[in-house]
């Protein structure tokens, strides 16, 4: 293998590391919300798994998200890997070539951190802190932005690796993956996790969550094309005549009214332009009711975007 081969190699396998656990943990991230109200709850919040059903009956996620550990697991061997093949190429796997697991990662990256020539790993408040490659700059106070002048975060020093936190996790997540039980995953372990995100050879989890709204969003729109062609056939031809002439646009909005993409009639009332790319409007349609989201808006105004920059 040639050295152009094996930097290659390297870079496919530092991508797919950090896709596995951008997808992962987004997936984790996803079911954090719905979790929080049961958790503040609880007798004890701290100590109770965000993915275990929750007490409230009704709950949308009530049944827990099924294969939690092994999604932890994932990402967490995937990160750290990724982690530790950046800072210190190599010493990820064995001889044998083999990748160290999650506990042999974290007990090596603890060991760099109390070794005073690895300048960029420091041991913080108990936690390894894998400082920024490039450090955000603080930005500048004085007399003229006073007004200005509230509480904000300091800027990012690095990647915190809550060493700790992250192998009780990682024992937790084995449990049942080594048919000992359940585990159980706490709000600490999951944050812990994510905080992984941060170091430059992940940021991953923005472009995963992006990707599921924008699927969700195709989806809901399927869905929303479906349902205004199944109302279109049961009102029949001759009440949408009738709807399509007495479709008036917003006129105190000043847009006019636009070709439904479903019925093709004239009568898409636009409530707004896409947040982003402004090209396509978002609304309803006033004969079959298809009703096209501002997430849709911009998915097609990016995709109009894009063809006039070819034309």
């Amino acid at each position: 293998m040639t050295d152009e081969e094996a930097m290659e190699k390297t870079r496919r396998l530092a991508m797919e590391r950090a896709a596995r656990f951008g997808r992962c943990a987004a997936e984790l991230a996803a079911h954090l919300p719905a979790q929080r109200a049961a958790h503040d709850q609880a007798p004890d919040p701290a100590m109770r798994n965000p993915f275990d059903p929750a007490p409230e009956p009704g709950d949308v996620f009530g049944e827990g998200l099924v294969g939690s550990d092994g999604l932890y697991a994932e990402a967490l061997n995937s990160a750290l890997a990724a982690i530790v093949a950046h800072e210190w190429p190599g010493e990820e796997a064995k001889r044998n070539g083999h990748v160290l697991g999650p506990g042999g990662l974290l007990a090596l990256i603890e060991v760099k951190a109390q070794d005073p020539a690895a300048e960029r790993a420091v041991m913080e408040n108990g936690a390894v802190l894998i400082l920024d490659e490039q450090p955000a700059a603080e930005c500048p106070r004085g007399p003229a932005n006073t007004i200005f002048d509230v509480a904000r975060p300091s800027a990012s020093r690095g990647t915190r690796i809550d060493i700790g936190t992250l192998q009780e996790g990682n024992k937790q997540a084995a449990k049942s993956r080594h048919g000992r039980g359940t585990g159980i995953l706490t709000l600490a372990h999951v944050t812990a996790l994510l905080a992984l995100d941060g170091h430059d050879s992940l940021h991953a989890i923005g472009e995963q969550q992006a990707d599921r709204i924008r699927d969700g969003a195709l989806r809901a729109d399927a869905a929303a094309r479906d349902t205004a062609a199944a109302f279109l056939d049961r009102i029949g031809e001759e009440e949408a005549e009738r709807r399509a002439e007495a479709a008036e646009p917003h006129a105190e909005l000043g847009y006019m009214l636009e070709e439904c993409p479903v019925c093709f009639h004239e009568a898409f009332q636009i409530d707004g332009l896409a947040p982003i790319w402004g090209r396509v409007g978002y609304g309803q349609c006033v004969v079959c009711s298809y009703i096209r989201s501002p997430d849709i808006a911009d998915e097609e105004g990016f995709a109009a975007h894009i063809a006039g920059l070819d034309s």
